[in-house]
């Protein structure tokens, strides 16, 4: 994915239109100097650069477009080539990258601590929802099977498969971060489906389940929202779908989770989706380090968690 002049305006957004893609906005009175548009697993995404030097500016951002690249072609499902897609195809792949192992071992570390509400072999039960299918015991069963790592093969249990959609934006968005960073370059908006605003000046985002903004800085921000793909309306079967029981739950609205990295934020986010708000309070307490924002069926707003990551500084 090689920089063009379509993917690096210099100096041509006003303020307000930076990051942002779909419920989520960063921006402040400074204009980034440097905007990069791509895609990441099959969505939008942008990275913004302020007070960017061109010729380096340039340089990172190919280097960004070139990882993005990269990490595309081990954890997509769009592409049937991927080590995803491959390793779904014959339920075993040979000499893994490091960065599918690490990913898929943190995902099953996540599956753990979430009591299965996160879970990457959701994807069977993900598929039927699409396909306007129940979720049938065979189905459900195949959520929570067993993922076997060897010194130099993936292995899944036949008739499961695999989705990293849950987790993977948010480690786009971390390695990113990564690359900037070892640029010089730290005052950014990373936006790959989710949010990472490592710098130290302050960003306003707009948090869809407060339908307000928040002033945030050394922080990664997740939301997940049931309505923003809809399967069947009237049954409301969307895509934020339990694993445990294959039903899309109505708990939220909306719910935003911060954390210290993106992909925390983005495995959280989707886990806490198809928990009750007592489950959500239960376990951001218990994981630490973690903020929430939600909006229950209800309509009642939820704030949770260590509340100084979303710019409050009233809270002890």
């Amino acid at each position: 994915m090689a920089i063009t002049r379509r993917h690096l305006i210099v100096c041509g957004l006003a303020a307000g239109a930076v990051g942002g893609i779909g419920a989520l906005i960063a921006n402040g009175d400074q204009k980034p100097g440097y905007v990069w548009h791509g895609s990441a697993l099959g969505g939008e995404a942008r990275v913004s650069l302020y007070g960017s030097e061109p010729e380096t500016a340039s340089r990172a951002l190919e280097a960004v477009a070139q990882e993005i690249e990269r990490l595309e072609s081990l954890f997509s499902l769009h592409r049937k080539t991927s080590e995803l897609s491959l390793l779904n195809q014959d339920k075993v792949l040979s000499a893994p990258s490091r960065d599918l192992r690490d990913l898929l071992h943190a995902a099953v570390d996540w599956r753990s601590r979430t009591g299965g509400a996160f879970d990457p072999t959701v994807q069977r039960l993900w598929e039927a929802a699409a396909a306007g299918n129940e979720p049938t015991r065979e189905l459900i069963e195949t959520a929570g099977s067993k993922i076997s790592f060897s010194d130099n093969s993936i292995s899944i249990e036949a008739g499961s498969a695999l989705t990293l959609n849950g987790i993977a934006q948010g480690r786009i968005a971390d390695r990113v971060t990564e690359i900037l960073v070892d640029y010089g370059f730290h005052d950014v908006v990373i936006d790959t489906g989710e949010l990472r605003l490592p710098g130290r000046q302050p960003r306003a985002v707009g948090i869809p389940a407060a339908k307000a903004a928040v002033s945030v800085a050394e922080v990664a921000i997740a939301t997940s929202e049931p309505k923003s793909l809809l399967f069947d309306v009237a049954r409301w079967r969307h895509h934020l779908i339990d694993p445990r029981t294959g039903e899309s739950p109505r708990y939220w609205q909306s719910i935003s989770v911060f954390a210290p990295d993106a992909q925390t934020a983005d495995a959280l986010s989707t886990a806490f989706a198809v928990l009750p708000f007592e489950a959500v309070a239960d376990l951001a307490g218990s994981i630490g380090d973690v903020a929430v924002i939600g909006r229950d069926r209800k309509g009642r707003i939820r704030r949770f968690g260590d509340l100084t990551l979303t710019g409050r500084r009233d809270v002890s």
